[in-house]
């Protein structure tokens, strides 16, 4: 199967360059990929909830949870599987000079510090980069200069990414085993965990856990969980047969109007609204706040 991408939007700038490219593939799509430059990708709406990855040349069998916002590490191939479809993804790639000063000359970082780079929870990445999507599909208004603007803003926060996870002592992250119970207890149910028992799972305490999960990820537990509870939400609101106050229920809200709040707060949309702008639907659900 071809992997390469469609590229609908493109503006090269001084340091790199910003684009948007999109793939129609199959309902599920298994695939085997290295990038030879460092970027930062974002997936757009809709999107999958279930993709997962490994690097089979590296630690083949340990696979991890792979998010909606992630770098693929420069030279290291992934081998990943998820919901196919109309992929669209955002991408703020940098030019190899750029690329050195985010990475330094160090060699390929440990496994657990790639698999957290698959699944970055930064809001200030994600912000700046809606902001390059709104510029960079806005041909008429399109600005150079705040297109250049915020990809040095990118690349600063990124280099930043990589001092908190890639080059901070091993010893104060999380390890890929506790990171791996954390993310299967997730699964398991949509019933969101206390911290006490992820600490108790990762067998360490509350305080190690906020200070180790940070180090690694470069967010808090807490804001991990909200995220993967609203990405599980993104899953439910996409069939339409399942009321949006059953969904509330099974997420652990006391109540529709809760939920929609949390909803809210994390995509700027109600999960109505959410539900008809993945559907096409400008019909109301009778049950939904």
């Amino acid at each position: 199967m071809d992997f390469t991408p469609t590229i609908t939007h493109s503006v090269s700038l001084h340091d790199g360059r910003f684009e948007l490219v999109e793939w129609r593939w199959p309902d599920m799509i298994d695939f085997m990929i290295g990038e030879p430059a460092l970027m930062l990708e974002m997936s757009l709406p809709p999107l999958a909830t279930d993709a997962s990855a490994e690097f089979p040349d590296i630690d083949r069998g340990n696979r991890c949870f792979m998010g909606t916002m992630f770098i693929r590490y420069p030279g290291v191939m992934v081998h990943g599987r998820g919901e196919g479809g109309h992929i669209r993804v955002l991408r703020a790639i940098f030019s190899d000079q750029l690329a050195t000063a985010i990475l330094g000359e160090d060699d390929v970082p440990p496994v657990q510090v790639l698999q957290g780079l698959l699944d970055i929870r930064n809001d200030a990445l994600r912000f700046m980069m809606r902001l390059a999507m709104r510029e960079l599909t806005t041909p008429d208004t399109r600005s150079t200069d705040a297109l250049e603007a915020l990809h040095r803003l990118v690349a600063v926060e990124v280099r930043r990414l990589f001092e908190r996870q890639v080059h901070a002592p091993s010893g104060g992250r999380l390890a890929s085993w506790q990171y791996r119970r954390i993310r299967d207890r997730l699964l398991e149910s949509d019933i969101a965990p206390s911290i006490s028992e992820l600490a108790a799972l990762c067998g360490i305490s509350v305080r190690h856990l906020h200070r180790q999960f940070h180090a690694l990820t470069g967010s808090t537990v807490i804001a991990y969980v909200d995220n993967f509870r609203m990405s599980r939400a993104q899953a439910l609101l996409s069939d339409r047969d399942m009321p949006i106050k059953i969904i509330a229920s099974r997420l652990g809200f006391a109540h529709p109007n809760s939920f929609a709040r949390a909803f809210r707060r994390a995509t700027g949309m109600t999960p109505l609204h959410y539900r008809q702008s993945i559907s096409g639907s400008g019909q109301d659900d009778d049950d939904a706040p």
